[in-house]
């Protein structure tokens, strides 16, 4: 038997299933003994996704190792020790403030680092609790954590996968890997698991395996177990998740590395001043707690917690436009962010097929209408100058021909849904089925409405095979047989002698099929997913013989093929240049071809020019070092791992990168990113919970609105921080110019006491509070992504320093020319006046560090700042 290092390496997919029986010393027809699987199951342990264990020290105490915080509770703690020396309770407000201001700061952190361990939840609700095993001979029905590898499982319609596995065989089974891949399609598994020749393919395109978390949706196989637990596909994603654990905002990170060094420095000036004032007169116990209190007054500790407030007020202002904030980490992120790798399917486009083209022998037909909504018209367009509205399709046999067929040969469903919106009823229109079917469901509806078909009688189908390439389904008209065949072109024109003209049927000949495979090749250069149709009328079919289908499927009459694309989302291009305005790149994943995906980059100004490469997943390698790299505009042919890849990439280049998934095979990606965002309408719960964020509509557009949110935040963020850093060096300059130069502690006098505490509680707070709910310019997406460093920029930290020297000058000057005559004022007053000026002009001033916030629209912020 295989270790479990060496079964985490092996590609099973790759090998011959008489290898793998000889692996795993499993019996082909008897399968694993019950005492073997005992074994197997006391070394390997139990099938089951490992759960995240974090101690309790890391869990709550970690938050509370920041500098500021830490500074914060010593000093606490001293007037505590003091207030009980004392016998007095007058500082226990200030205590009590202080734990506060502290708990909240803490409570933030502790709910960002214990988000970290519900990444795993979900992926634990993937499996079934039991599952069916050949053991001895027998078939055995064993709770899932119990099956080991090499065990034999036998699959049927609706169950849940225990494990990975081979197929050893399948009948017509399908299986439904939305869990794990994120695509919602079924994908049709091989009737004999054979060994597959490349060595490297992704998951979604294994079609010999089968993964845990997935079902079977159709169809009945058996397979032998090559993977559990942790070494499986979602195992190997939980222990990646399980290492990420969840990063510190980098902005928060900056404010508190800055707020240290600022308060260290405030503290050591506050202990020159006492050695200064000790010195020259010596001063009482009361004195030492009053100007600790000044101290702990003048340190930046609202700085985080404000910080904060800006990214919680950013979470209800994004939800609001369809993001749900799971991070506060990707708040900062988002609005930095340089690059947004997108998939494409559902995300920039609508995710619902539609034909755009139909072609028949001499004439092409052009769809319009958006999406599954049947409302649209059919436009004959041999001259493209002038479109003919095909009002009846009678009088277009050909065309009518196509549109049955697409029709009766079909197992899709279309379903209008009622959405109520503020009284107002709309129709959603949904497809149960497969998704290209649908798209003939709403084509045959778009030229001939309910028209009823009653005269065909179903009797054989012959389902898609994936190694056929094509369906037929045969119905009974009267006394005749009727079969209609469609699939891939290469595959279905070579059947066909004969090809539907104007005129009737003709020979359909070598030069002929030629012509229409440059055709077909034509449209599917351009990015279009082409499904050619055909039919077949006979007397009679024996449906009980082997080669039915074969009868079927030989000598049909071609009729011709459409177009299917999944549209583009309106709006999208609009956001992409948006994006480009800003400077924020964006790219294109996707699981589909380089041409299909970069026909729908060129539509959505993705793809601009011809220097713009489309390439495939497995290029990557080739590319990831050269300066074309910075060319690719499209990624196609994706795996996951792909993905990570991609993001390593160009944080390596220290860009920001936002990265949206869907599957759980995603969850890595989504981790790794500095914004992982998931799907809320086609994402799994596992892509959610390693996400930063929800898109609720799965809608790109919904990404730029969050960008857009996020450098408003930054923005914001950057006006506390300016006003508080420099209301903080105006009080320390002041203070100790007054204490050492003027000798005038005034502020450590009785009858100035709760003046000073006053002064404290309310301009510490309400102006930078204000300036959190500052109204959100447009023209922040006309700027370059900034840096998270940009936030205390050397620049600004020079005009900083500047309008805090300013200010405390000034007030130096008013207090000196008030005390000494010059100007007087009231003695009580003095204080209170020239500090609340200095606050407001900070609060004012901190505004101009961003140009787009001197504008009239925030004349309300300025207002509630001066009162």
């Amino acid at each position: 038997m295989v270790t479990e290092k060496e079964n985490m390496e092996e590609k099973y997919y790759t090998l011959d299933l008489k290898q793998i029986y000889e692996k795993f010393n499993t019996d082909p027809a008897e399968g694993l003994s019950k005492d073997e699987a005992e074994k197997r199951f006391e070394e390997l342990g139990p099938n089951e996704i490992p759960r995240v264990s974090k101690g309790f020290i890391k869990i709550y105490l970690a938050p509370l190792f920041n500098w500021l915080i830490v500074i914060y509770l010593i000093g606490a703690l001293i007037l505590f020790v003091a207030s009980l020396l004392q016998g007095q309770d007058s500082n226990f407000y200030m205590i009590a403030l202080t734990l506060g201001i502290v708990g909240l700061n803490c409570i933030v952190a502790i709910v960002q680092q214990f988000r970290a361990t519900k990444k795993l939840n979900a992926l634990r609700e993937l499996s079934a609790p039991t599952t069916t095993v050949i053991r001895d001979g027998d078939k055995t029905e064993v709770m899932t954590k119990k099956v080991v590898v090499g065990d034999l499982l036998v699959l049927e319609q609706g169950d849940k996968i225990p494990a990975d596995a081979r197929i050893i065989q399948s009948s017509n089974m399908e299986v439904n890997e939305a869990s794990l891949t994120g695509e919602s399609e079924s994908v049709m598994k091989m009737e004999v698991g054979r060994a597959l020749e490349k060595d490297s393919i992704p998951v979604g395109d294994r079609k010999n395996m089968v993964f845990y978390g997935t079902y079977v949706t159709m169809g009945t196989g058996s397979a032998i177990t090559v993977s559990t637990g942790g070494d499986t596909e979602i195992g190997k994603i939980s222990r990646g998740l399980e290492e990420a654990g969840t990063s510190e905002i980098p902005i928060r990170k900056k404010m508190n590395n800055f707020g240290k060094w600022l308060g260290l420095a405030v503290l050591l000036f506050w202990f020159i001043i006492l050695m200064i004032i000790y010195i020259a007169s010596g001063f009482t116990r009361l004195e030492i707690v009053k100007s600790l209190n000044s101290a702990m007054d003048i340190m930046p500790i609202n700085i985080p917690l404000l910080t904060t407030i800006v990214l919680l007020t950013g979470v209800l202002a994004m939800a609001r436009q369809g993001v749900i904030i799971r991070n506060l980490a990707s708040v900062d992120s988002l609005g930095r962010v340089s690059v947004v790798c997108s998939d494409k399917t559902g995300t920039m486009t609508k995710n619902q097929m539609s034909v755009q083209y139909a072609w028949v022998y001499d004439s092409l037909f052009k769809a319009s209408g958006s999406g599954y909504d049947p409302d649209g018209d059919i436009f004959l367009m041999d001259d493209p100058k002038n479109l003919v509205i095909v009002t009846h399709v009678d009088d277009f046999p050909q065309l009518k021909q196509l549109l049955v067929s697409g029709f009766l040969n079909n197992n899709a469903a279309l379903v209008k849904n009622e959405i109520d919106t503020d009284g107002k009823v709309i129709y959603d229109w949904k497809v149960l089925g497969s998704p290209t079917e649908g798209a003939l469901m709403v084509l045959f509806q778009k030229a001939m409405g309910d028209y009823v078909l009653d005269d065909y009688k179903s009797i054989k189908e012959f389902p898609f095979d994936s190694s056929l390439k094509r369906m037929t389904k045969a119905f009974r008209k009267n006394s005749s047989i009727h079969s209609f065949t469609k699939g891939a072109s290469e595959i279905v024109i070579p059947l066909c002698s004969k090809i539907l003209t104007e005129d009737g049927e003709i020979e359909f000949s070598e030069d002929l099929k030629n012509k229409v495979m440059n055709k077909v090749d034509y449209y599917a250069n351009m990015g279009y997913r082409i499904l050619s149709i055909c039919y077949k009328r006979m007397d009679d079919l024996p449906f009980d013989q082997d080669n039915a289908r074969e009868i079927c499927e030989s000598d049909m009459v071609y009729i011709g093929f459409v177009t299917i694309l999944d549209p583009p989302r309106e709006g999208v291009k609009q956001s992409v240049e948006q994006c480009h305005n800003a400077g924020v790149e964006v790219i294109m994943i996707t699981g589909d071809s380089p041409a299909t995906a970069r026909a729908i980059g060129s539509q959505i100004a993705i793809v601009e020019d011809d220097d713009d490469l489309a390439i495939e997943g497995n290029e990557i390698e080739h590319y990831i070092n050269k300066p074309e790299f910075d060319d690719i505009k499209v990624f196609a042919r994706v795996s996951p791992k792909h993905k990570q890849d991609i993001v390593e990439k160009y944080q390596s280049e220290k860009r920001v990168v936002a990265m949206t998934g869907d599957g759980v095979n995603d969850a890595l990606a989504l981790n790794m990113a500095d914004a992982g965002i998931a799907m809320g309408i086609q994402g799994t719960d596992v892509a959610k919970e390693a996400s930063d964020m929800v898109i609720s509509d799965d809608s790109f557009n919904s990404i730029v609105k969050g960008i857009h949110q996020g450098r408003g935040i930054f923005a914001k963020i950057r006006a506390v921080v300016f006003f508080y850093i420099c209301i903080n060096l105006f009080e320390g300059i002041v203070q100790f110019i007054l204490a050492v130069i003027f000798d005038l502690p005034y502020f450590l006098d009785e009858q100035y006491y709760w003046q000073w505490i006053f002064l404290s509680i309310t301009l510490h707070t309400f102006p930078g509070l204000i300036l959190t709910f500052d109204i959100i310019s447009d023209d922040v997406m006309k700027d370059k992504p900034k840096d998270s460093e940009e936030i205390l920029s050397r620049n600004t930290v020079y005009l900083m320093l500047a309008f805090g020297a300013l200010l405390a000058l000034s007030m130096v000057i008013t207090y000196f020319v008030s005390i000494t005559g010059i100007y007087p004022v009231f003695k009580e007053n003095h204080e209170f006046g020239f500090f609340n000026d200095g606050y407001l002009y900070s609060s004012a001033t901190s505004r101009l560090t961003e140009g787009t916030n001197l504008r009239t629209a925030k004349s309300l912020t300025m207002l509630m700042v001066t009162l």
